[in-house]
Order: C-alpha cells, then sequence, then structure tokens
C-alpha cells in the first residue's frame, strides 16, 4: 500500500506508512488540521477527515475537526515523491543554493527528503554531488597540511616525532599492558603520503561510493528490502555520505588541544556519530520504503561483508602499500 503524505503548517513532513500515521494520531504528532495525501487522491484532505476512512481508530478529541479547514490551494510546494534532492534541479535555482538547500534538507529533513528522493535520474548527478563536497573540502585541508609540512624544517619535525615519542613512552608507563613500537617516520614519507592522498582522494571516492552501496543493496535483496533497483540505493549512499563527510572534514577544525579542547571535539564528534547513525537508517528506509528492522539487518550484514572485503583487498594490495612506504623511506623501528 502507498504511504501517506503529511502537510502540516506549510511544510512537508514527508511519507509515512499508515501505522506510522496511526502512531503519530495517538502520539499526537499528527493534528486535524494537518493535510494528507496518498497515491489515488485527487487533493490534499484534512487528516481528520481521512483518517477515518483508513480504518484508524482516533480517540476523542484528539482528531476533531479543525476550526476552519486547510485549504490545500494555501498550501505551497509540497514535497512528493521524486521531488528531491535540490541538486539535480541546480540549472534553474543556481549551484551553490542547490548544494546549501541538499546538505540543509539531509541533514535537518531526512524523513522528508529521502521519501522524497528520486527513485531514478542517473548516477552521475549524486555522484558529482558526493565528490564534489568530499574532495573539494579534503584537497584544500590536504593542501594546506602538505604546505606546512614543506616549509617545515627538518629539525622542526624531528622535535616533533620526538615529542610524540615522548608522549608514547610516558603513555606506556602508565598502561602497561598496552605495546607499541614507534615507527621511524621521514619527513618525506609524510609528503609523500599526503601528496598520493590528495591525487588519489577522487578515484577512491568514486570506488568507495560504488562499492559501498553495492555491499549495501547486496544486503538489502539477503534480507528481502531491496524493494527498488541499484540505482536507488546509490542515489541515498552518495546524498547521505556526501553530506556527513562535508561535515565530518569541518568537525577536523575543532582543535584537540587541552582538556576543554578534546571535550569538546569529543562530544561533537559523539553528536555526529549519533545523528549520521539515525539518519542512515532513515536514508535507507524511506528510499527503499522498508521496515527499520530490515535496514538493520541488513546494515549488520553490510558490516561484515565489508570487513571480509576489506581484508580481501588488503591482502591483495599489501605488496604493493609495502613497496610505496619502503620507497619513501618508512621502517619500523624499535
Amino acid at each position: 500500500m502507498s504511504k501517506i503524505h503529511i502537510a502540516q503548517n506549510h511544510e512537508s513532513l514527508g511519507a509515512f506508512f499508515q501505522e506510522d500515521v496511526r502512531q503519530g494520531i495517538l502520539s499526537g504528532r499528527f493534528k486535524a488540521g494537518d493535510l494528507a495525501w496518498r497515491e489515488g487522491m485527487s487533493e490534499w484532505r484534512p487528516l481528520g477527515e481521512m483518517a477515518p476512512q483508513w480504518e484508524m481508530e482516533i480517540p476523542p478529541p484528539s482528531l476533531l475537526p479543525a476550526d476552519g479547514e486547510q485549504s490545500s490551494r494555501s498550501l505551497p510546494r509540497i514535497q512528493e515523491e521524486g521531488s528531491e534532492p535540490a541538486w539535480e534541479d541546480r540549472g534553474s535555482i543556481g549551484f551553490v543554493p542547490a548544494i546549501l538547500h541538499t546538505l540543509k534538507a539531509v541533514l535537518f529533513r531526512p524523513t522528508a527528503t529521502f521519501s522524497s528522493l528520486k527513485h531514478t535520474g542517473g548516477l552521475m548527478s549524486p555522484l558529482l554531488y558526493t565528490i564534489l563536497l568530499n574532495t573539494t573540502l579534503h584537497t584544500l585541508f590536504g593542501l594546506l597540511s602538505l604546505a606546512g609540512l614543506m616549509m617545515m624544517s627538518s629539525q622542526e619535525f624531528e622535535s616533533k616525532i620526538q615529542l610524540l615519542q615522548v608522549q608514547l613512552h610516558a603513555f606506556q608507563e602508565l598502561s602497561p599492558n598496552f605495546i607499541f613500537s614507534m615507527p621511524s617516520i621521514s619527513k618525506k614519507f609524510i609528503e609523500y603520503m599526503l601528496l598520493g592522498n590528495i591525487l588519489l582522494w577522487p578515484a577512491f571516492a568514486v570506488a568507495a561510493n560504488f562499492l559501498g552501496a553495492g555491499i549495501l543493496h547486496l544486503s538489502l535483496r539477503m534480507v528481502g528490502g531491496a524493494n527498488r533497483p541499484f540505482e536507488t540505493t546509490f542515489r541515498a549512499i552518495c546524498y547521505l555520505c556526501g553530506s556527513f563527510n562535508a561535515v565530518a572534514i569541518v568537525l577536523d577544525l575543532i582543535p584537540g588541544i587541552g582538556a576543554a579542547g578534546i571535550l569538546l571535539l569529543s562530544m561533537a564528534t559523539l553528536i555526529y556519530l549519533g545523528w549520521y547513525s539515525y539518519v542512515s537508517v532513515v536514508a535507507i528506509q524511506q528510499a527503499q520504503s522498508i521496515g527499520v528492522w530490515k535496514v538493520l539487518l541488513a546494515s549488520l550484514l553490510f558490516s561484515f561483508l565489508g570487513l571480509f572485503v576489506l581484508v580481501a583487498l588488503s591482502i591483495m594490495l599489501s605488496p604493493l602499500i609495502a613497496g610505496v612506504m619502503k620507497l619513501a623511506g618508512f621502517s619500523l623501528g624499535s
């Protein structure tokens, strides 16, 4: 059965399963004056009028007729299925406004956004969004870090390494069970790593999006939650990850120095991880029109499959990684 779209105070709340609407009525989230629409209806109607027709038990007086029915003609643009994201309308609304609107929609209105996600339309547009947000900021910070390292003298670099060694030894004295050998790292190695990271990041981001979406879609199929094709999953992942990767890079600006800095960074990171986890579940649930439990089960399978693929790739690429590390002057020290 099709979802029910709810609009409140001239703004879309998104599309919901009938059971979710029933629970929303009982909890007071949805009110009589809210407008409702589902496939097959010719116009938006007050929820207080439609609920009984949808066999929803309404304890009076939670859905009494509202004073003066809200006219569907007075309602501005309501998000319907296939109306998001704004990024794909950048030709008409502008490049920067499209990015900002999509960022805001994904971060702060995930239910309405992903329930209105366009299920088709190609892979390049969502891929461009995530690459632009991810790569642009990543490259900027990478170049700044590389420039700072290149301007640093060898003596300054060695002093920083020695400081890290002192801090590591102090930590090991406090935690005798913690055993870690500080590797011998050259300044040239760090420069190569930063440069390689900057140059290879776009290709890595593209591969990660396709691989991640592919593993997730396979997981959804295994639990019977792939109601729509791979393209839908890929589009949801691109808009989700592009938006949150941009936030993650901005979090790097928080200085984790001193007790106050460490506390602030820790709190910001916990909030970020919690919200990202929530929006991730909402994104897949709404994009594929499935229950939360299927999303959680697919996420568990995704973790196992992703770990397997990661280990396999690490084994395959280990000779190449070892060669690059040797060329850059990296070796394990005592």
